[in-house]
Parts: C-alpha cells; structure tokens; sequence
C-alpha cells in the first residue's frame, strides 16, 4: 500500500541567501534555501532538534534589505539542514517576501519561455 501524496501549497524558488537564525540564545549564521511564502530550508554548521522554535533573518539580493520571521518551527532535519514552516511574520515582512518570490517565479517563466 502507497502512502498518499501531499502537494506543497506554496511554489518554491531556488535560491542561496545569506541570513541567520535564534535558537536557544544564540545567533547562528546560515544559508536559506528553497524559498516559499510558508518557509525554506537553512543550512548551517549544526542542526536544531525538530519542533524548535526559531527566529530567522534573510537577507535578499540586490539591495532588497532583509526579511524578519519573528516565529518558525523546524519541521524535519539532517546532519547539516533543516527545514523551517513559518508561523509568525509582520505584514510588511510577509508582504516583502511575497514581492520577492512573485518577481523570481516571473523572471524563471520568461527565462524559460526565451
């Protein structure tokens, strides 16, 4: 028996921005990856235990200034990665990161219809 399969609800756009991320007091440096409206994956130099509750800073590219996630919990992990859902953000966060990832998906549909 297959397990049934769950679709993302969010698109995704691939990208490695630099930012950072609170856990237990302390300010890790990290890589985002794989950004959507709902969360990303963050690379660092350890892991946090599932369910952790985090604060992260990603910084965009090209002078777009940062995006503040006051709340995000991981979600799953390996030896380097993990995986974030985001649970709190301010509207103009929230409104900056949507901006972002709607010109990024526009910009990769022109690319790939040239």
């Amino acid at each position: 028996m297959s397990l049934p399969s769950t679709r993302r609800m969010y698109r995704r756009i691939s990208a490695e921005y630099p930012g950072c991320y609170l856990a237990f007091h302390s300010v890790r440096h990290a890589v985002v990856r794989d950004i959507s409206l709902n969360g990303f994956r963050v690379e660092g130099q350890s892991t946090l235990p599932c369910d952790t509750i985090v604060k992260i800073q990603l910084c965009l590219p090209n002078g777009e200034g940062t995006v503040d996630i006051d709340k995000a919990v991981v979600r799953w992990r390996t030896e380097r990665e993990f995986g974030v859902q985001i649970v709190s953000i301010s509207n103009e966060a929230d409104l900056r990161l949507a901006r972002h990832v709607e010109h990024r998906l526009q910009q990769t549909a022109f690319d790939l219809a040239c």
